[in-house]
């Protein structure tokens, strides 16, 4: 009966705590400072945590000294609580500390932010970037309302509230960022742009508030708490998170066409334009470009386009480039043209046409360095060059040098069966060793290596030269493999060799091969000078072997020995119709090694599947390109499809998500005058494509030698 006595006085003095507990809560709804929670329910459990120390007295004092014990537990606290000479005053602060403290905070938090615009832009763009911040914003509005007398009189609301930004969905943040943008341009002295940090970091009662005062006049007696005052003033003052949208997609849309505004609003208000209809741009921005691949790093710089303010892209980086681009697209206009006319630095470009040359080389001629034009089929009007001059006679690369030039002559079939191409090389290789072992640079006539394809009397020559030199051992055991071949499988290698080589059989061919007006070492002595190959388009098939020797050879020189010191000029190299010249391993390895030795190619093709046709690794090779172009995407080959997943996606502002460009619009009117970059860890960019012809200095630039 007791312990019955005793569990009851317990109930009953924890519903006499609580009662006190709810006088305190009526206590606090009029203070300056409300509580955080909506109801008693929500309050009560937070208030018992911060009293166990009476709790715990007037529990155990039953037991010890009875129920009267409890009383008097409760008494003291009451007492102590709420005895009115030691009652805390509710202070409420004047109307004008009130905007003081508002604008106190807004100035606090930009200078918190960076000492300008241009300073707190990126730290704006990074915390929304990590989401990990938690943002507090001071408010206070103001409106006014008709009183019980007919005169109109002032209401208010103040508060502080704040939401992490990794709780907010998608749209809202999206949308604070851009206010966050704009509250900074304006050094938070525009009155909206600070209503809809508020506005959108309240999010309509998923925000939490903090210290609050308020009088909002006809409907002030039906706000109990600080939240259904909040919910209240910013109905009244038209901040919900729809309405605020509303207004700042119309203040950008106003903004947009003011002509007046100074260039950091002006490249605010574009990129906000676009971030707040997708939802988040993925393309870069020219305020970007400065962190990426395309920031300035040199003397030497490469032109690309230009961004829809005018602004340019370029690259001065030490990577290559590609340029995937069909026939009729301006590849030569937009990329080739505009950067020889301004090129300072040596370069080798192979051009299939010879308008490169036409409009190109008189203004290098006249301000660059001397310029050289190889056409085996103009010899009158050509320079002239032999590859044999250039194969080294020391013992330990005499084979090496040989070999490279077969690998090029030779041009690969794709057969099955490549037993016959390798022999043949194998004997080219022989004979182009024999020459040169024997002979002088000056001395080595490119017909001497052609008869010995004919077999007779010049084949029997090279095998007994070969035996002779006895310092290269592998020329002696190649003449010994070469001296047993069954006479019939000699003479079916030596007729595979002679189809690869009828590029080298013709007079004019031999006219410009008798000698070398330069060396392709020349390239890095300082003069800087231009070599043009000119083939006419109807003839790069006929005479791939000679392309792809010259090429092969001028990338193999200027990648081995020394490197060039820092500084020098890069050496840039042209290679138009890349893929028709067949698989050339020496560009794969100035790809891979090119830009040690100061090398920066600049390959084209008319698509991706060309240039896998003709590099097995061609992925790899575009891969290993520090910047990719691509012009008029075909949606036929699936190559705007593949591009436009490359883009990448956006989040939507409805939450959903979606491509940032569809592929049937990459191959589009749209992108017709576009060109799609990609740089290496760098956002896709789009810009335009800058025509030469449309240059009046790179126009009066232009004609040839």
């Amino acid at each position: 009966m007791h312990l019955f006595i005793s569990l009851f006085s317990v109930a009953f003095f924890l519903l006499i705590f609580a009662m006190l507990g709810y006088a305190a809560y009526r206590k606090e709804l009029g203070s300056a400072t409300p509580p955080e929670a909506d109801s008693f329910g929500g309050f009560l459990p937070g208030w018992l945590k911060q009293h166990p120390i009476p709790i715990a007295l007037g529990v155990l004092s039953i037991f010890v000294l009875g129920a009267w014990a409890s009383y008097v537990v409760l008494i003291v606290c009451a007492v102590l609580w709420f005895k009115p000479a030691n009652a805390k005053k509710v202070s409420f602060s004047k109307e004008k500390d009130l905007v003081r403290a508002a604008d106190d905070a807004a100035a606090q938090w930009l200078q918190g932010l960076g000492p300008n615009h241009a300073a707190r832009v990126p730290v704006i763009e990074a915390m929304f970037t990590e989401r990990s911040r938690t943002l507090d914003v001071c408010h206070y509005c103001t409106w006014q309302y008709a009183g019980d007398d007919g005169r109109w009189k002032d209401a208010y609301y103040w508060t502080t509230v704040s939401r992490s930004l990794a709780a907010m969905d998608n749209k809202e943040r999206e949308f604070l960022r851009i206010a966050e943008l704009l509250n900074s341009s304006a050094d938070g002295r525009n009155a909206d742009y600070r209503a809809w940090r508020f506005a959108l970091v309240w999010g309509q009662g998923k925000g939490a508030s903090g210290k609050s005062q308020w009088h909002l006049g006809e409907n002030h007696a039906d706000a109990k708490t600080p939240r259904q005052a909040i919910d209240m003033a910013v109905e009244r003052c038209n901040l919900t998170v729809d309405n605020v949208i509303t207004k700042m997609l119309s203040h950008i849309d106003e903004l947009k066409r003011k002509a007046d505004l100074p260039a950091g609003l002006k490249d605010l208000v574009q990129q906000a334009g676009e971030q707040l209809v997708s939802g988040g741009s993925t393309w870069l921005r020219p305020a970007d470009v400065g962190n990426t691949v395309f920031a300035p790093s040199g003397d030497y710089v490469l032109h690309i386009g230009s961004f829809a303010d005018g602004t340019p892209l370029t690259y001065s980086g030490e990577g290559s480039i590609v340029t995937i681009a069909p026939p009729g697209s301006g590849k030569t206009q937009c990329n080739v043209f505009p950067n020889l006319l301004s090129w300072q630095g040596p370069a080798v470009v192979l051009d299939v046409s010879g308008d490169i040359y036409e409009n190109t080389s008189k203004w290098r001629a006249e301000h660059v360095g001397p310029v050289f034009r190889f056409n085996p089929l103009e010899p009158d009007q050509s320079h002239h060059y032999n590859p044999l001059a250039f194969v080294r006679s020391e013992p330990e690369f005499i084979w090496e040098d040989a070999r490279l030039l077969a690998d090029m002559m030779i041009v690969p079939s794709g057969a099955a069966d490549p037993f016959w191409e390798n022999e043949a090389r194998t004997v080219l290789c022989a004979a182009i060793a024999s020459v040169c072992y024997q002979n002088p640079p000056d001395k080595r006539p490119m017909h001497a290596v052609l008869d010995v394809m004919f077999g007779g009397e010049a084949w029997d020559n090279m095998l007994i030269e070969m035996r002779t030199a006895v310092d290269v051992r592998v020329m002696i055991q190649t003449a010994t493999a070469l001296g047993e071949m069954p006479e019939k499988t000699r003479a079916s290698v030596l007729q595979t060799a002679r189809s690869s080589l009828n590029a080298w059989t013709g007079e004019r061919v031999a006219r410009v091969t008798d000698r070398s007006d330069w060396s392709p070492e020349a390239l890095r002595s300082g003069a800087n000078p231009t070599i043009y190959i000119v083939v006419p388009p109807n003839a790069v098939d006929a005479y791939l072997s000679l392309l792809r020797v010259f090429i092969g050879q001028h990338i193999r020189m200027l990648t081995g020995g020394k490197v060039p010191a820092r500084g020098s000029a890069p050496i840039l190299i042209m290679l138009d119709e890349l893929p028709r010249l067949k698989e050339m391993p020496p560009v794969d390895e100035a790809l891979n090694i090119g830009r040690k030795y100061g090398l920066r190619l600049w390959m084209f093709a008319q698509s991706v599947g060309q240039l896998r046709n003709a590099y097995k690794n061609a992925d790899g090779m575009l891969g290993s390109c520090a910047v990719r172009i691509f012009m008029n995407p075909s949606g036929a080959d699936g190559l705007a499809e593949r591009l436009s997943d490359e883009i990448g996606f956006v989040d939507a502002l409805d939450g959903s998500r979606k491509k940032l460009v569809e592929g049937a619009e990459l191959a589009g009117p749209n992108y017709r005058e576009q060109q799609i970059v990609f740089g290496l860890a760098t956002r896709p960019a789009r810009v335009s494509k800058d025509y030469a012809w449309r240059n009046a200095d790179q126009t009066a630039r232009m004609g040839s030698v």
